[in-house]
């Protein structure tokens, strides 16, 4: 592996010692940014949070442009306005005053390994304390339902409060799938968050997925990130939704059928966390185990047998 720590550079003017935060926020892609949730997350934290770019990595050793092209203008005669792609580290402050990183740009292509190390390099210099993905995914939900988001994480005794939702299968890795295999390995705690985007809406912005995904990073973090304003779009994609269905018969019936299953899985999901959650940990059945050995030598002592004849 060729060395990880030259893959990342510090902006010119800022030094790395006096940077510090607890929480570092990774936007990058994954299969597919479904619902654009990344993106809008990105915008609504780059737009209404104090930041500046602290430092970038290498995107043109990490991009497969030919795979995944990015866009260029051609003006009649000439091309212009090519916005190279490019994935950075921001320094952000939240409402609160606390500062926390944020990792975005697009999905690595190439050196993974190398890529993680590098960012477990930088974990390391910069004293965070934990780190959060955030992803989107296709799914088959209605557009009518709240958005659900469920949870993975590099320890299952991160997400020990949540019921698991889906089972044990294997499916293509992903660059965030890999990143926190090798941030676990080293003793990094990281946690992703997952919202899923009904299926038939994935390849649109979907503000609803956005805003529920933010809500669930701050509640995650504890950070006061920016929740409002997404409200307003979702109205406007529902209403466009809803009058694309009432329009199709076939519509109306598998939008029926979606809602019958997402009911039926939150139903099943709030019975497995209530059950999950009336389960003692291990710490507690310990503690329980050694107050009752404990108490094994409070009773008071058994009376001597009389000897009298």
């Amino acid at each position: 592996m060729l060395d990880p720590t030259s893959l990342f550079t510090w902006e010119p003017h800022v030094d790395q010692r006096t940077l510090r935060a607890d929480t570092l926020v990774v936007t990058l892609g994954s299969y597919v940014d479904a619902g654009h949730t990344q993106r809008l997350l990105d915008a609504q934290l780059i737009e209404q949070l104090p930041n500046r770019v602290v430092g970038r990595f290498d995107a043109d050793q990490l991009l497969d442009y030919a795979g995944r092209r990015p866009t260029i203008t051609f003006d009649r005669d000439h091309f212009s306005e090519y916005r190279k792609p490019e994935v950075n580290l921001h320094l952000m402050t939240d409402h609160d005053g606390t500062d926390f990183f944020l990792l975005n740009g697009p999905e690595p292509a190439l050196q993974w390994e190398r890529m993680a190390a590098s960012v477990n390099h930088v974990i390391e210099q910069l004293g965070v304390k934990q780190t959060v993905l955030v992803q989107s995914m296709p799914a088959p939900a209605p557009h009518t339902r709240p958005v659900a988001v469920t949870r993975f994480a590099s320890d299952p005794e991160l997400v020990a409060d949540e019921a698991p939702v889906l089972g044990t299968f294997q499916l293509s890795a992903s660059f965030t799938g890999v990143l926190t295999v090798r941030l676990g390995e080293a003793g990094h705690p990281a946690l992703g968050l997952v919202a899923h985007v009904p299926h038939y809406i994935a390849d649109n912005d979907y503000p609803a997925a956005a805003g529920a995904i933010m809500a669930a990073l701050r509640d995650t973090t504890q950070l006061a990130v920016p929740v409002d304003g997404f409200d307003l779009g979702a109205g406007i994609v529902r209403a466009q939704i809803d009058n694309q269905v009432a329009e199709s018969e076939e519509l109306t019936q598998m939008v029926g059928a979606l809602e019958r299953g997402y009911d039926q899985f939150a139903e099943e999901r709030h019975l497995r966390n209530v059950e999950n959650a009336q389960l003692p940990s291990a710490d507690e059945i310990g503690q329980k185990f050694e107050e009752f050995l404990a108490d094994l030598g409070d009773g008071p002592a058994p009376e001597a047998e009389s000897t009298d004849g």
